[in-house]
């Protein structure tokens, strides 16, 4: 069998992906575009002449005219032996003419699918075996999330006619108090993104961390056309109204009760003392922030092959009594399903499992998907390999 890599047109590339499983947003042509500050070198995988592959290279230059690859949950194709060995040999030769120290693999293979009340059952280690009988060598699996390119463990739900039974009591009570206490969503695209690049920046400050800018999500928005955004937006003043309207009529109703319906009373009481916190707490939004219309949250979502990705979502902390984010991100998934696509990846995870994060993404019932890990081919002499390979872990380190 001749196999061979070669460049290919983004029509050919994309056509081939719409065939291919396995195919996911970073194998995308487009990911090329988004990836500033890399190269992109789309190859189409040929076995005598057929294609049966696709894989989307970025080259991130080195100094003395060195050069690094990273392959981002790819390559997609079958991970049979004489295939992966054909596959190898060609990226060897490709790494040469380009001068890359070293490829860095992270393959769309999953070590475990499970709930998170499910102990993981491993699998595909065959596929891992492959790889490693190539050449490639298997870093070690680590739990934690930012010790590898891409999460390793990521959260994802299938969407296909999503309701909100599927949540947990605490997630659905989420979205049931975002809609109670007046939050409203809009669907939009890129005429809305500096709203949700401010949510973003929010979200950064409040955890002291460096997340994307503007210019950033525009592109997606731009690059992905099938992206969208949903905002969550909330009009103290106008629900102060309704709260004070809701409040006159519950007072009403108390004064028109007899003195045995004691229950309904109870019940009514109750309700007149949540209304009443409640125009509190909007009195003090009213004092602090103003009356008029604010956007409080938001998520960004980038639909490729079968899956929709939320790739990012932002909320203003100082409303989130609203609950905003429940309501954004299940609406979200909801979207997802209603366009056609089988899964809505929630994005990275710890692999501890006991995070904020988790504990957040767990209330819309996620499968945990656990992926292989990272492989390294060494494509140079050993020395700048190891030399290159220790200046890359330092720089991950920190």
């Amino acid at each position: 069998m001749n196999y061979e890599l070669k460049h290919i047109s983004e029509e050919e590339y994309t056509l081939a992906h719409h065939r291919l499983k396995q195919a996911t947003i970073l194998q995308s042509y487009q990911w090329g575009e988004i990836k500033t500050g890399w190269q992109s070198l789309p190859f189409g995988f040929y076995a005598n002449q057929k294609l049966i592959g696709t894989v989307l290279i970025l080259k991130k230059q080195l100094p003395l005219r060195q050069s690094f690859f990273y392959i981002p949950k790819g390559p997609i194709m079958a991970y049979e032996k004489e295939a992966v060995t054909g596959f190898v040999k060609e990226l060897k030769r490709i790494a040469k003419e380009h001068h890359a120290v070293f490829v860095r693999l992270d393959p769309p293979i999953l070590r475990s699918a499970f709930k998170m009340d499910e102990e993981p059952v491993i699998s595909n280690q065959e596929k891992v075996q492959t790889l490693v009988d190539a050449g490639f060598e298997h870093e070690p699996l680590t739990l934690d999330l930012h010790t590898t390119i891409q999460p390793r463990f990521q959260a994802v739900v299938e969407c296909k006619e999503y309701q909100l039974q599927r949540l947990t009591k605490k997630g659905r009570q989420g979205v049931q108090t975002a809609k109670k206490r007046g939050v409203e969503l809009e669907m939009c695209g890129v005429e809305k993104v500096a709203i949700f690049a401010e949510l973003m920046k929010k979200t950064a400050d409040r955890k002291g961390i460096s997340l994307r800018n503007e210019a950033y999500f525009r592109k997606l928005l731009t690059v992905y056309p099938d992206s969208f955004l949903i905002v969550g937006k909330i009009n103290p003043g106008k629900r102060r109204q309704v709260v004070q309207g809701l409040l006159v009529e519950n007072q009403q109703a108390i004064a028109n009760l007899a003195e045995n319906q004691i229950k309904k009373k109870n019940k009514l009481v109750e309700t007149k003392n949540s209304l009443e916190k409640e125009l509190v707490q909007l009195d003090q939004d009213i004092t602090l922030h103003g009356q008029k219309e604010r956007y409080i949250s938001g998520t960004l979502t980038v639909p490729y092959g079968d899956t929709c990705e939320l790739l990012y979502a932002g909320m203003d902390e100082a409303f989130k009594h609203y609950m905003p984010a429940y309501y954004t991100w299940y609406e979200s998934i909801v979207q997802a399903g209603k366009r056609g696509y089988t899964y809505c990846n929630l994005g990275g995870i710890d692999g501890h499992l006991n995070d904020g994060l988790i504990q957040f993404k767990k209330n819309f019932q996620p499968l945990i998907h656990e992926y292989s890990g990272e492989f390294n081919l060494r494509t140079s002499n050993w020395l700048i390999y190891k030399a290159m390979k220790k200046a890359y872990q330092v720089k991950m380190r920190g």
